[in-house]
């Protein structure tokens, strides 16, 4: 019993965290935080689902189309969204243009697919037996596919030359055009990236929880995986997420009605013993 809420503490927190490192990622690039994640996420789950159920693609191939559709969604909503607003004095104008961009994305999807919850097929529908432990495979396909793809991200940001014009441009902006950086490549890129690990979030949730709109309030536990582990940190919102979705897991020993007052209990906690989080970080406003 321990060790199968344990497995499912830690998967549960590795889907929360890849959506808090996309979102720390765009706050690190152009200082705003993106209300519309939670339903990039769902709309990456309905994406996968289409391309698996519908056009009746390999598994190669639906990857190689999810990371090209996200690729696009990526760009899409930096040019519409972010873009065209990113010299307003009031910088509250593009935090609430990302809220419009949630709606707008929660309308859509249900335009071409329905409020109905659709059926996702794990990749293998199999049960392991640990102990007394008993998992569905997908369960460890998230913990092995997110630490992946979160080790990947790390990796392209801190040993490539790609990764290090990405954290000059994130630091300051203008000294990064004026050395010859252009800024608008690297936020694309950046913007490219964290909708891509969006996607992969929602496709490796759907199995779990089916194909609907309910799977955008992951992006609730997501912000507070960042608040636990302090707001800027992208070592920290990792962390604070597995905090997060161990919390959730392990509180259906108490209570399973009220699994989601007991996360955010602790969040209130958190923010009244060390109001910055655990590996808290300041960030500075971006020009």
């Amino acid at each position: 019993m321990v060790l199968q809420l344990f497995i499912t503490g830690i998967s549960m927190g590795m889907l929360y965290a890849l959506m808090a490192m996309g979102l720390i990622l765009i706050v690190k690039a152009v200082g705003v935080l993106n209300f519309a994640h939670g339903q990039l996420f769902m709309l990456g789950a309905y994406i996968t689902w289409s391309l698996t159920n519908q056009l009746k693609l390999p598994l190669w191939a639906m990857i190689i189309a999810m990371i090209v559709c996200f690729c696009i969604v990526g760009l899409s909503f930096m040019f519409t969204v972010y873009w065209p607003l990113r010299n307003s004095p009031w910088k509250v104008t593009v935090v609430i243009s990302t809220l419009g961009a949630s709606i707008a994305l929660k309308e859509a999807v249900r335009l071409i697919w329905s409020f109905i919850p659709l059926l996702s097929k794990p990749l293998i529908d199999k049960v392991i037996r640990i102990g007394d432990a008993v998992m569905n495979v997908q369960y460890i396909f998230i913990i092995i596919i997110s630490g992946a793809l979160m080790l990947f991200v790390y990796f392209l940001f801190e040993k490539t030359f790609i990764g290090k014009i990405m954290q000059a441009t994130a630091q300051n902006r203008y000294a990064a055009e004026l050395i010859g950086i252009p800024s608008v490549v690297a936020i694309a890129g950046t913007y490219m990236i964290s909708m891509c690990m969006s996607g992969v979030g929602g496709w490796l949730a759907a199995p779990l929880f089916l194909v609907s709109q309910s799977l955008g309030t992951f992006a609730q536990k997501a912000f507070a995986g960042i608040v636990v582990g302090g707001f800027g940190s992208i070592k920290g919102a990792v962390v604070g997420c597995v905090l997060v979705g161990l919390i959730e897991s392990f509180s259906i020993l108490i209570t399973d009605a009220y699994k989601d007052a007991v996360v955010f209990g602790v969040l209130i906690l958190v923010l009244i013993i060390r109001p910055t989080g655990i590996f808290g970080e300041k960030i500075e406003e971006k020009a």
